[in-house]
């Protein structure tokens, strides 16, 4: 609640599991508090939640390079761990999560601040982050649309190669 409805607002959907832990009282309690409509996805279909079971692959992999053998400290490498997934550049959009979200380039800890605006007016530094802000989502949009042809492209290239290969092999014992 605190992290993101206070920062970010309330989203309109939350779409969760069957699980007992979203199934319940409470949760219902704060989705209408909030006024968003909490949907489930089918039983044994994770499909249905596909970002969100792509983030848990991907966090997975990286917390446990910093769990110890028991992995119960976890918790102690979890602002870090997405810390870094927010302010990585992702391959598919070209950009940080926290550029798309913002509209701005993330400032690190150890790193001076590389920004030389200089504005008269409040509205000025506003306009110039949506300018900046529509111009990375429009760019991001075009960075997945091409990377989804390449990917498009690259998987039918290996089946046409595949079975070039089979059938090389299928004439050659035959």
């Amino acid at each position: 609640m605190e992290e993101i409805i206070l920062v970010h607002g309330p989203p309109d959907v939350i779409i969760t599991d069957q699980g007992t832990h979203f199934n319940n009282e409470l949760i219902t309690a704060v989705s209408n508090l909030v006024g968003c409509k909490h949907v489930f996805s089918t039983p044994y279909h994770p499909q249905t939640n596909g970002q969100t079971e792509r983030w848990n692959a991907t966090f997975v992999a990286q917390i446990a390079k910093f769990c110890n053998d028991e992995h119960d400290n976890w918790d102690i490498f979890l602002p870090s761990v997405v810390y870094a997934y927010n302010h990585g550049i992702h391959q598919s959009t070209g950009f940080t999560l926290y550029q798309l979200a913002f509209g701005d380039q993330p400032r690190h800890p150890f790193q001076p601040s590389t920004s030389s605006f200089k504005f008269t007016k409040p509205h000025d530094y506003w306009t110039q982050i949506m300018q900046y802000k529509n111009l990375i989502l429009k760019q991001a949009k075009h960075n997945i649309i091409h990377k989804q042809q390449v990917s498009k492209r690259r998987l039918f290239s290996f089946f046409v190669l595949f079975l070039q290969l089979c059938l090389h092999r299928f004439l050659f014992f035959v």
